[in-house]
């Protein structure tokens, strides 16, 4: 990528076959993605444009990019932002980035609320680890009456949060609040009970982190990954609090790790919860919802 005067398409195609040859995942949708960031420019109209010749700057701005790419630090942080279910969120580096499989729990959260508490005046939200803000944000966003209780231990997490619901136009429905869920006081700091409580926790076992592609290991918090030896330990405390959040018939919807599913069922049953499992895209079970049955 040495070339000094380029035109908008030969750069785009020079720039995917390197990110090819460096490994990276979906190079060509990577390049166009900091190409389109670069030039400030939508990805249509980098074909629309394929014929225009590139200033200098516009070209060291995109060398930068692909650079930070190659070093595998998340495109989604090189953008500074991601969409999620229609929403869109600032993405700093030291957060987790929001995924598909987030998104997806997401939207089965609109569905199951709007089935169960459409009627209601208000319906309260606890999101337990919230980032991004990613899940609380969406869902305040679908749903018009959601209030929504965001809670993570990381202060970058509550100002990003902070920031992306202002940004949604949904600041006025979210309240961040800095607490750690683990201590035996933490539900002193929240208003129960909730119609619904929607997490997803650190779940990586200690003994998996090390084979994390490089973007998750070097680039995310550990804190927000790591769920103890077996990656349960912030499911056995959300079983445990839970009868205590929850309104009867509520539910709590929670993200997955592969082959977690039996474990974390049989713990929510423990504390008095139906639970059932559902799969993503890929056929991975990575969503348990919780059921709060009456008394």
């Amino acid at each position: 990528m040495n070339k000094e005067s380029w035109k908008l398409i030969d750069l785009l195609t020079t720039a995917s076959d390197f990110l090819a040859e460096k490994e990276i995942e979906y190079p060509r949708r990577n390049a166009e993605a900091l190409l389109g960031k670069a030039l400030a420019m939508p990805r249509i109209e980098l074909y629309l444009q394929h014929d225009r010749p590139l200033r200098q700057h516009e070209i060291n701005r995109f060398r930068e990019m692909v650079k930070r790419r190659i070093n595998r630090e998340p495109l989604q942080q090189i953008l500074g932002e991601v969409e999620f279910l229609g929403c869109r969120l600032l993405t700093p580096r030291g957060l987790l980035v929001p995924r598909p499989e987030t998104e997806l729990l997401a939207a089965q959260v609109v569905k199951l609320s709007q089935e169960r508490f459409g009627d209601e005046e208000t319906i309260r939200i606890l999101d337990l680890g919230c980032g991004t803000g990613c899940l609380g944000i969406a869902l305040a966003s679908a749903l018009p009456t959601a209030s929504v209780d965001a809670v993570d231990i990381d202060p970058l997490a509550i100002e990003t949060t902070e920031k992306n619901a202002k940004l949604n136009g949904v600041d006025a429905r979210l309240n961040p609040i800095q607490s750690d869920m683990l201590e035996e006081n933490f539900i002193e700091r929240l208003s129960p009970p909730y119609n619904v409580v929607v997490s997803n926790p650190p779940y990586v076992r200690v003994s998996e982190f090390d084979s994390l592609a490089p973007e998750i290991r070097h680039f995310e918090n550990p804190e927000a990954l790591i769920g103890g030896e077996n990656g349960l330990k912030f499911y056995r405390r959300i079983a445990r609090i839970l009868p205590t959040l929850l309104i009867d018939n509520g539910f709590a919807a929670l993200e997955l790790g592969s082959g977690q599913a039996e474990a974390v069922s049989t713990l929510m049953v423990e504390h008095g919860m139906k639970a059932s499992v559902e799969q993503d895209l890929n056929g991975v079970e990575r969503m348990l919802i919780a059921l709060r049955q009456s008394e």
